[in-house]
């Protein structure tokens, strides 16, 4: 190869490289362009998101977090003396440990025969009750409470549908004290429209289980029935309309700005339940300032 070829090469080579970190220059502003449009893109929509809908968004990886807790652990005496029971129920896609923190804070006040019901996935709304039925006797069994107002239920959402099926059960109906529920759509929820199992289909407004439990509408109340309190927020996005979460014939109190996980995750959610089942709490002031 003559010198003259060698030069031509050289110079042909220079130039392609020019071209191509010219090309990749190009490229590279393109994408950041690109990359920073799109960023803007996700900033403008979530912004532009309701600010419930943020706030239950954010929630959700905590709710992730409490359904790591162990399944339906064996039944056995807790507390002492002749306190009632605590029986906390989760709702449609929940887990017992949905309520962690709220029996975390039950413990904190001195309450400890607190127990959380786990149900099968796939189970229907009929078999669920049923179990509860058997759970509710077997807690009140294995502590040797009385028979009549020795347990109280608290149900988040679905659970609450799931409490007024096992309270059908006269004998059911005699063991439990107060029946405490947080969004459960007694109403129906059009948001139980989204999905097509047979839980999601009995939570849609008219649904043959609600008009079923329409028969026990207004909630008429001791003696023959438990004391009842739904509590309903308008923040609540899961609830279609938010009032549906309202029980006839019950008080139905709001707990302004609350979501529908906020009711198991923040502190607030936590006091009012205690103070629904035992009037009063005794760590008001420090819960407060931490």
């Amino acid at each position: 190869m003559s010198s003259s070829d060698s030069g031509e090469l050289t110079e042909v080579d220079e130039e392609t490289s020019h071209a191509l970190r010219e090309g990749l220059g190009t490229f590279a502003r393109l994408l950041g362009r690109a990359a920073s449009q799109v960023g803007t893109a996700i900033a403008d929509a979530y912004a532009a998101l309701d600010p419930d809908l943020k706030r239950h968004l954010a929630q959700m990886p905590l709710i992730g977090l409490t359904m790591l807790a162990p399944g339906r652990p064996r039944v056995e005496p807790r507390g002492s003396g002749d306190g009632r029971a605590v029986l906390f129920v989760h709702g449609l896609g929940g887990h017992r440990g949905n309520f962690m923190p709220m029996v975390g804070y039950f413990w904190w006040e001195g309450v400890r025969r607190t127990y959380a019901a786990g149900f099968e996935e796939r189970s229907s709304l009929e078999a669920m009750g049923l179990e509860l039925r058997d759970l509710i006797e077997e807690i009140a069994e294995v502590n040797g409470l009385a028979t009549t107002d020795s347990v109280d239920l608290v149900a988040h959402s679905m659970g609450g549908i799931v409490c007024r099926l096992a309270l059908e059960d006269e004998p059911t109906r005699a063991r439990v004290r107060k029946l405490v529920t947080l969004g459960t759509p007694h109403g129906g929820t059009h948001a139980a429209r989204f999905l097509a199992t047979e839980s999601a289909m009995a939570l849609r407004p008219e649904s043959s289980m609600l008009e079923r439990l329409d028969q026990q509408l207004p909630w008429r109340g001791p003696p023959d029935w438990p004391e009842a309190v739904s509590y309903w927020s308008r923040a609540d996005i899961i609830l279609l309309p938010p009032d549906a979460a309202q029980l006839e014939g019950a008080k139905a109190p709001e707990l302004a700005t609350m979501t529908h996980y906020g009711y198991l995750l923040h502190p607030l959610g936590w006091r009012t339940v205690f103070e629904a089942l035992h009037g009063r709490v005794t760590r008001r002031e420090r819960l407060e300032t931490t």
